[in-house]
């Protein structure tokens, strides 16, 4: 349940209070075509407000795109972005930590070795295991049969689901969040072949270094550095079932969607964005500021910022042609046979 004056009192630079009672309440957020007097709702084009009058949605976040009416009982907010209304207002509503069990901190059958570290008000669930001189910083939540090897740290206030794994000496920076069944710290790919064509493990004696703000979905995997770091930096963001191998350096503030892998010693810059199931080879290098579109393969460096696509990669309009062109690929084969037929040329 949250009144119109705690959303004021956000004072979010994306929220602006308009009109109505700053004691209305709003008991949950719907979508305006399942609005009702008790909800909130988020609104960016005109039948989506006239759905949310229609059912006097309690609290109306409308773009400041939208002329708002005066006579009606909904108390109303404008934002120049709905996406960033909804980062500011949705955290209200969110129970995630509902599903943690925050009676009892430390839960009884938690392991945590004597020298383990663990800062103020840690939550720890149950079956988690902490190791030897690992450190949890303060306000951290370890979700239930999370491992911590030996000398791992979490930082301050960051959120670990439950059946996580994070290896030893890896570092996770503060206000992170890991999602479940992610593993931060398993060995590298790496192996040598012998003359007889078998192979023999190099050891992956590095660790993971990842930055502040990072969310990690689930299923992912971060792969330990071979002898130095893998990172990932500052407010970077993965979806679900990410892949980033042994020795790869990602910048700050990247986001990669679902399916997203990248080989060994690769290096990622700042701010790019990758679509679902986008791929990049070994040592590659790719500069700030890169798009590679859903399913895009970088086998060679990028060192220009912009958008790219496809396999062979090309500029994303490129890229968008090409695909288009495949599907006329057969009918285009055909009509050449009947060219060739008809010149009397045989076809190699």
């Amino acid at each position: 349940m949250i009144t119109a004056e705690v959303i004021k009192d956000l004072k979010s630079s994306d929220l602006t209070f308009v009109s109505g009672r700053a004691e209305a309440i709003a008991t949950k957020v719907l979508p305006p075509e399942k609005s009702d007097s008790e909800s909130l709702v988020f609104v960016s084009k005109p039948d989506q407000l006239s759905q949310a009058l229609q059912a006097n949605a309690a609290i109306i976040v409308a773009h400041k795109s939208l002329p708002l009416p005066t006579d009606t009982k909904s108390t109303f907010f404008q934002t120049g972005s709905i996406q960033l209304g909804m980062a500011a207002i949705l955290p209200l509503f969110d129970g995630k930590m509902n599903r943690f069990n925050q009676e009892t901190k430390i839960h009884p059958t938690a392991v945590i070795h004597p020298s383990a570290h663990l800062g103020k008000n840690v939550s720890v669930g149950p079956y988690a295991v902490i190791g030897e001189q690992a450190k949890i910083g303060d306000g951290c939540t370890i979700g239930a049969q999370t491992t911590i090897e030996c000398y791992a740290e979490v930082g301050d206030h960051s959120l670990i689901h439950p059946q996580v794994f994070i290896g030893a000496h890896c570092t996770l920076g503060s206000h992170c969040e890991i999602h479940p069944h992610t593993t931060i710290g398993a060995d590298g790919f790496s192996f040598a072949m012998t003359k007889e064509g078998t192979h023999k493990k190099i050891p992956q004696i590095g660790r993971v270094v990842i930055g502040n703000n990072v969310e990690l979905g689930a299923n992912c995997a971060v792969d330990r550095a071979a002898l130095t770091e893998t990172k990932i930096g500052n407010g970077t963001k993965m979806d679900n079932f990410c892949h980033i191998a042994h020795n790869v350096v990602i910048g700050d503030n990247c986001v990669m969607a679902a399916g997203f892998k990248v080989a060994g010693s690769s290096t990622i810059g700042n701010n790019c964005m990758f679509g679902g199931e986008a791929a990049i080879s070994d040592h590659i290098t790719v500069c700030d500021r890169v798009v590679i579109a859903g399913r895009g393969a970088v086998t060679f460096n990028i060192t220009e910022p912009g958008q790219y696509g496809g396999y062979p990669l090309e500029p994303l309009r490129d890229a968008l042609k090409t695909l288009a062109n495949k599907t006329h690929i057969t009918r285009m084969r055909k009509d050449l046979a009947r060219v060739l037929k008809h010149l009397g040329l045989n076809a190699e």
